[in-house]
């Protein structure tokens, strides 16, 4: 399982916070060594997808829904193209993404 991720034990929320508590994680933890399988097996588990392809992710919506699942509620869902299938429809899920990183002041660095 991730370690960052397991939701299992802790809600997404505790988790968030104790990420937040970190400065950086270095480059060589477990976390940046976990396979596509592994990452496809845990999405699927998560948001009860059935996705066979990391590029089935391409869309946005699997990240909005992830990112519902840690703060619930606060992403508008309802404006999340789960069908999207072009480069146009695929932005305005990564803009109701960059929504919630601006409400939430989740930055890059």
């Amino acid at each position: 399982p991730l370690p960052l991720l397991n939701f299992n034990f802790v809600t997404a929320g505790e988790r968030l916070q104790r990420l937040g508590a970190m400065s950086s994680i270095g480059m060589m933890d477990p976390a940046f060594f976990v396979g596509k399988n592994e990452l496809l097996s845990w999405l699927n588990e998560l948001l009860d997808l059935n996705y066979s392809k990391v590029e089935q992710c391409a869309n946005g919506a699997a990240y909005c829904q992830i990112m519902d699942a840690c703060f619930p509620g606060e992403v508008a869902m309802k404006k999340v193209m789960f069908d999207a299938k072009h480069e146009h429809d695929f932005v305005k899920n990564y803009k109701v993404l960059q929504t919630l990183f601006d409400k939430k002041q989740i930055t890059k660095h």
